[in-house]
């Protein structure tokens, strides 16, 4: 069972709540941890004791600090036990990911990433630590953030679900932004992942320049859809039960900066890296070299969440290349330039660092460069012209909702006519769920 399953849909999500809101005040945690297990059992059952077993070790590990932390060695020997358990576990499933096709167990990267930033923080003195198991079950498991996040740190986010009675508006306003995701996901991003499969055959078998750029939006477009629409799925579940999930996407391709694009794209994860890597190698004098390293680092590890490959790798080390570039000669220029060309250079780069992205060697980043611009390849081949008169339908609304138009109008709305945006809300609800049953049915 997955989000994107008509059994979620319309049987354990409308149960989930009823249960958790029927629950008093002080179980509510207890019914939460309850229903993420049960998501987890039902999701695929040989990996539920994994799951359970996981976040049980982690609550002795930390009881085991705060019980030894006054003792020196003891208690730093418990933390670094569990920073090297972590960091093996997550090494290990980075070999296989969902973007390789490979097997990982679900949930096992977003518990391990927010279990370092755990104990580092209450190591730290930054966050208190989590006395209470079902709260400490709901902090690492929620079931709304295992697909894809977004990554919470206990010093930001609270994870006792904050509901006191069952509010209408406010399940209201979480089921209309889970929708939103699942509809990014199911209406879009799997028609496009059919897509880019198709023009990824056709580029392979006869390259063209038309046929090799529109694989590289088509495959951002998928890419943004699948991300940016489990995280929605995540914060509008969160809203159900009573937890503030932070944004993890924000329109990344219209950033006026590259820099600024990495602060849009997966913003939870780049924040790991940037708080507990990136400000603990930075020293006062901040000079030049360090934050060429510290950048090169920083970019090629948000590389690396996606998985140990030589592409994404390469992926940090181009965006990085390009915010040093803007640090110290380009960013002053594009600041002061109309945003809209400054909005265009960033589209640029950041589509040609999704074709590394999605590139499944050395040679196939070359391969696809040389297409772009035309070295050795036919402008249009019969058979791109073929597939993309076939899937217009895929293309257009998928070209409409990557950009942040919609969004702003429906925010715009909201502010000055909230009325006729809760109408609206409703409306598109309603015709959001009959496309996500249609396509799932």
């Amino acid at each position: 069972m997955e989000f994107s399953s008509l059994t979620f849909l319309y049987f354990f999500l409308p149960a989930a709540l009823i249960l958790f809101n029927l629950t008093p005040q002080k179980l509510k945690n207890t019914a939460l941890a309850f229903i993420s297990a049960a998501f987890v059992f039902f999701f695929d059952r040989n990996l539920f004791f994994l799951f359970v077993g996981d976040i049980s070790l982690l609550y002795l590990l930390s009881e085991a600090f705060i019980r030894f932390k006054e003792k020196g060695k003891a208690g730093k020997a418990v933390f670094l036990l569990s920073i090297i358990l972590n960091c093996a576990i997550i090494f290990a499933f980075s070999l296989s990911n969902p973007f390789s096709g490979k097997f990982v167990p679900f949930g096992a990267m977003v518990i391990s990433f927010t279990a370092i930033g755990y104990f580092v923080d209450i190591y730290k003195g930054e966050a208190k630590p989590i006395r209470n198991f079902s709260e400490f079950f709901v902090f690492m498991g929620f079931f709304g953030k295992l697909f894809r996040g977004p990554l919470i740190r206990a010093s930001e986010v609270s994870a006792l679900p904050c509901s006191e009675k069952f509010s209408l508006t406010e399940t209201g306003n979480g089921l209309y932004l889970f929708i939103k995701g699942l509809a990014k996901y199911v209406v879009l991003a799997l028609p496009l992942a059919e897509l880019n499969e198709k023009l990824s055959a056709a580029n392979e078998a006869e390259p063209s320049v038309f046929g090799a750029w529109l694989g590289m939006i088509v495959f951002s477009m998928m890419i943004f859809f699948d991300l940016s629409g489990f995280c929605d799925m995540a914060m509008g579940l969160g809203r159900c039960f009573g937890i503030e999930l932070p944004k993890n996407f924000y329109f990344p391709f219209q950033s006026p900066l590259v820099t600024d694009f990495l602060d849009r794209f997966n913003m939870t994860v780049t924040g790991f890296f940037r708080h507990y890597v990136y400000d603990v190698l930075r020293n006062d004098k901040n000079s030049k070299p360090q934050f060429i390293v510290n950048t090169l680092l920083i970019c090629m590890l948000c590389g690396l969440w996606f998985g140990i490959e030589m592409n994404f790798i390469i992926w940090g080390i181009y965006i990085a290349f390009f915010i040093i570039i803007e640090e110290f000669f380009l960013g002053k220029f594009l600041l002061q330039i109309p945003r809209i060309f400054a909005r265009i250079y960033t589209f640029a780069v950041t589509m040609f660092s999704m074709t590394v992205f999605s590139a499944k060697s050395v040679l196939g980043i070359i391969s696809s460069f040389k297409a772009m611009f035309g070295i050795g390849t036919e402008i249009v081949t019969d058979e791109i012209s073929f597939i993309v008169s076939q899937n217009m339908l895929i293309l257009i609304p998928g070209a409409v909702f990557f950009i942040s138009a919609f969004s702003m109008f429906m925010h715009s709305l909201e502010k000055k006519h909230p009325a006729l945006f809760g109408f609206s809300a409703v409306t598109e609800t309603v015709i959001l769920l009959s496309l996500i049953t249609a396509n799932l049915l």
